[in-house]
């Protein structure tokens, strides 16, 4: 037989096995840790959701997940770090709304928001309380909006940075009312409540995850919360609709959670991660440890669905911050 025949037949003969590998990694996924990367600092909601739900999710896929807090530029820099990492499913992303809202705040972003990434699934979700001191004057939204209209730029709020869920909830309030304050960014709500509850600041807006050991340890009082209709931790708190300020009458917002991968992660080991995603979110116990963070879990959508939610969701931030004169850094 000619040598180049020999070759050929003996390159064709390898050719099963040189395929096998990648066939049985996707097989056998997860066969090692998971890394989930949080882009937010420990102790903060993302990072005490994320928690949660990684140990949920290594439970459910006999799995370790292991959390790697990657912080800093608004969620940018641990999620650049899942955008450029190997496309095998071993390291994701758990971020929140501040993915959607980074374009509209940055000229320049080191990624895609929607191309670089596969979004597996919707996770959770829940309202931001908007909080004052203990002792404020201000018992109400209303007054607290009437004061800032007569002193414009004299009261202070503070927040865990640009795009953060306390941020942009409070820039849409001081738009629609044509209100200003000024923002006060902060390394985390730690130090921002902190501020909040010596007098340095005037409000601090703060997801439920984290704003109810703040309200329950009486060092703050809720003046309203975001969501819709009111919720059942704090069913005497109002709404922001409610607070008798017309040009609010039909606000809402929640802050949500969304688990996403590198773009060009296989399908299988996508599909893999949807499902016990799906499953995590349908345990009691799972749900009621939301409940206890004042979340509730998002509808279980497969990745089409949660690519058209997020989309969704930056365009409606990119109307938001255009409207009220954000300019991207």
């Amino acid at each position: 037989m000619p040598a180049t025949r020999r070759s050929i037949l003996a390159a064709a003969a390898l050719l099963p096995a040189l395929a096998a590998p990648r066939v049985l990694a996707q097989g056998t996924y997860p066969d090692r840790p998971i890394r989930l990367i949080l882009p937010f600092s420990a102790g903060g909601p993302t990072d005490t959701l994320g928690r949660v739900f990684a140990e949920a999710l290594g439970k459910q896929m006999n799995a370790r997940v292991l959390v790697e807090n990657r912080t800093g530029a608004g969620s940018t820099i641990g999620a650049d770090v899942v955008a450029k990492a190997a496309k095998d499913g071993y390291t994701l992303l758990f971020n929140n709304l501040s993915h959607s809202i980074n374009p509209s705040l940055y000229r320049r972003m080191p990624f895609d928001t929607l191309e670089d990434f596969a979004p597996v699934s919707t996770l959770m979700e829940g309202p931001v309380v908007l909080l004052v001191r203990a002792d404020s004057p201000f018992r109400s939204l209303r007054d607290l909006i009437n004061a800032a209209r007569a002193r414009p730029d004299h009261f202070d709020y503070g927040s865990a940075g640009n795009g953060s869920a306390a941020h942009v909830s409070q820039v849409q309030i001081l738009s629609l009312t044509k209100t200003r304050m000024n923002h006060i960014v902060y390394r985390g709500v730690a130090p921002a409540m902190t501020d909040l509850i010596s007098g340095a600041l005037t409000l601090v807006n703060d997801t439920s995850t984290t704003a109810l050991g703040s309200i329950r340890g009486g060092m703050v009082r809720p003046l309203a919360v975001t969501s819709a209709e009111r919720v059942p931790f704090l069913p005497d708190l109002p709404t922001v609709r409610e607070s008798g300020i017309p040009e609010l009458a039909d606000f809402q917002m929640s802050t949500w959670n969304m688990l996403l991968a590198p773009a060009g992660t296989p399908q299988p080991i996508l599909d893999r991660l949807h499902g016990e995603t799906a499953r995590v979110l349908a345990d009691p116990a799972f749900v009621a440890k939301l409940a206890e963070l004042g979340n509730v879990p998002m509808p279980n959508t497969d990745q089409a669905g949660a690519r058209r939610f997020l989309a969704a969701e930056a365009d409606r931030w990119r109307g938001v911050m255009q409207a009220a004169g954000v300019q991207p850094e």
